[in-house]
């Protein structure tokens, strides 16, 4: 038996075909569909449950998140009706004692945590405050707040994106409700998009406006700056092509980003923290707009192109080099893992 994924998509709501929900699977590089897990409305992101049989959607274009009950291992149930989020909501994540759920909303900016209960299911959601724009300047019209991601840190606590202000917050969750504890400010224009920790303490962020990788690190003193920036290489121009996913190889030594518009998988090696550009590959369809590595290859969810591919991942440089096996399937843009509980 393979691994098991649940693929997410869009569907007509969202401009895309997909029906909902999927199960597929990859055992010696071969990717099959185990078919629809549950019809969804554009369930573009999905999170699991570290200790429940239990799956979270974001049901962007509906503005709401819903729980599933995991049935078997290709099969979903609705866990109480969808709970409202914020406009676009478009990245969920779970706190790593699964007590509570963050969600991000691209249309409002809105930031909220949904207490989870013991069965799994959700509560209302409490709003975190408001981002600040910490490049307003006065009388001109303020910029929108595009919330993006969120992602729980080693120390426990949160650190979310705002596309729009340029920014990263740092969250503590007190009782449910989010404390901001300190911002980051990036560069005008940048376009934080989604970022990943590195085991040394390094934050490294794609920017979809710059197309750039940013590490960010916190000094003894615990003060917050940029250290590191790396483009994607000469081939990849700002404007014209929109990074999408960033993820840590599973030896902590590289970093893979997908690149929308270039139709590439983008590669950087890490020395002594500093993102080195080392080269961009294929990506094997359109739109790669998130991936996932499993062993020695990186699953891509090439949303226009309407296909998760398989792509080998070259044991030297780590390149996706090799075209292992192609799924059809109707506009996906998440692939997460199935968790054993």
């Amino acid at each position: 038996m393979g691994k098991r994924f649940w693929v997410g998509g869009y569907s007509p709501d969202g401009g895309g075909t997909s029906l909902g929900i999927r199960a597929i699977e990859i055992g010696n590089g071969t990717l099959t569909d185990l078919g629809l897990a549950h019809a969804a409305d554009s369930p573009s992101w999905l999170a699991t449950h570290p200790k429940l049989p239990v799956l979270y959607a974001a049901l962007e274009h509906r503005g709401e998140v819903a729980a599933y009950r995991i049935v078997g291992r290709d099969r979903l149930e609705p866990l109480g009706r969808p709970v409202e989020a914020g406009a676009l909501v478009c990245h969920l994540a779970v706190v790593a004692a699964g007590t509570t759920l963050i969600a991000s909303c691209y249309g409002d900016g809105q930031v909220l945590s949904y207490p989870i209960k013991p069965d799994g299911s959700l509560a209302s959601p409490a709003a975190a405050p408001a981002s600040s724009d910490p490049f307003a300047v006065p009388g001109h019209y303020p910029r929108a707040s595009r919330s993006h991601q969120s992602t729980v840190l080693r120390s426990g606590k949160i650190i979310t994106t705002d596309l729009g202000h340029d920014s990263l917050r740092i969250w503590e969750l007190q009782e449910g409700e989010l404390r901001l504890c300190r911002q980051i400010a990036l560069r005008k224009g940048d376009g934080p998009r989604h970022l990943v920790e590195h085991p040394s303490g390094l934050i490294y962020v794609v920017t979809e406006h710059s197309a750039q990788v940013v590490a960010v690190g916190a000094n003894a003193a615990g003060q917050w700056r940029e250290v590191f920036r790396e483009s994607l290489g000469d081939g990849i121009r700002a404007g014209e092509h929109f990074p999408s996913e960033i993820s840590l190889d599973r030896h902590t030594n590289r970093l893979y980003v997908g690149v929308r518009g270039a139709r590439a998988i983008a590669v950087l090696g890490l020395k002594g923290g500093r993102p080195v550009f080392l080269g961009t590959a294929p990506c094997a369809g359109e739109w790669p707009r998130h991936h996932v590595q499993v062993g020695n290859s990186l699953l891509v969810a090439n949303q226009l192109s309407n296909t998760i591919e398989a792509l080998g991942l070259d044991a030297e440089d780590g390149l996706p080099r090799e075209h292992l096996s192609s799924l059809a399937l109707e506009s996906p843009t998440c692939i997460v893992a199935q968790v054993e509980v």
